[in-house]
């Protein structure tokens, strides 16, 4: 019983755990699926409509945009030798949005922040959750804590529960030790119906 209440205080509070399907509701809110499945559904009915659709398309996946690369940042980032990563995303979809991640070439066994980040003049920036200390206006939103495995790498579907509308951020992988953007994708557009 304690192990299990441990495993499910971390759960709480990061996605460090190796998973291959998270459903995040909010930040600290994850829900890990077991083969495609919730392991008990939520009793919140918006929650469980979110899980009901995520577990559908699970099973029947509606088509995945063209994958886009991550690359390493512009001088306001740290460049790591080697590393590299992928998304691919539904367009649309009902209540959020779901992105397959493939990062390669991190720190092995090492923590990292996955984040959408918005921009004022942008679609979604007033949806996200926190502003960017310094500039208010910015938005983002640090959906899941990840480890990599001991090659430096990470592979997961996440479905990230957002309001609905269109949205026009950037991706950004973050290490945990300085919180400088190792990884990322410019603006890509999605929207969550």
């Amino acid at each position: 019983m304690k192990t299990f209440l441990l495993v499910a205080s971390l759960l709480l509070t990061s996605c460090s755990l190796p998973a291959e399907q998270l459903i995040v509701f909010a930040k600290g809110d994850v829900l890990v699926l077991e083969n495609g499945k919730a392991p008990s559904p939520p009793k919140d009915p918006a929650k469980r409509a979110f899980v009901q659709a995520v577990t559908t398309d699970l099973d029947q996946p509606t088509a995945f945009a063209p994958a886009i690369a991550l690359v390493s940042p512009p001088e306001w980032g740290r460049t790591v030798p080697g590393a590299n990563g992928r998304i691919e995303f539904h367009q649309a979809f009902r209540g959020g949005f779901v992105v397959r991640v493939n990062l390669q070439g991190l720190a092995p066994d090492h923590r990292y922040i996955l984040t959408l980040n918005g921009n004022p003049k942008l679609d979604g920036n007033d949806r996200l959750a926190d502003a960017v200390p310094g500039l208010p206006a910015e938005r983002y939103l640090d959906f899941c804590t990840v480890t990599t495995d001991a090659h430096g790498a990470y592979q997961s579907t996440f479905a990230i529960a957002l309001l609905p509308g269109p949205y026009d951020v950037r991706f950004y992988v973050k290490d945990t030790a300085d919180f400088k953007i190792v990884l990322y994708h410019d603006y890509f557009k999605f929207s969550v119906e």
